[in-house]
């Protein structure tokens, strides 16, 4: 079945962003093509040890039928990122 962008997120509204954001955190959908889809993880999801809990068990499991792969791409805040970079050129 080939899902919309909206229709994945009505899922990722009610049934997976309540419980990140009960932990401090949330996810955002950057992309979807081809049932693939890739999300960011922001706050305490960003970091959190069970990302691969988090995406094999509850995500893909919510999304069953809707996509194929879900995929978290990492991004950096872009001042964070030059912070450590002029952090790096320093030593």
């Amino acid at each position: 079945m080939k899902a919309t962008i909206q229709e994945i997120t009505t899922v990722l509204d009610t049934k997976i962003r309540p419980s990140l954001q009960r932990h401090g955190g949330d996810l955002s959908v950057i992309d979807l093509n081809e049932g693939i889809l890739k999300i960011e993880l922001t706050g305490n999801c960003s970091n959190c040890p069970s990302v691969h809990f988090t995406i094999e068990e509850i995500i893909k499991a919510a999304l069953n039928g809707f996509v194929e792969e879900v995929h978290v791409v990492n991004t950096m805040d872009e001042d964070l990122l030059n912070l450590a970079k002029s952090i790096l050129k320093k030593n």
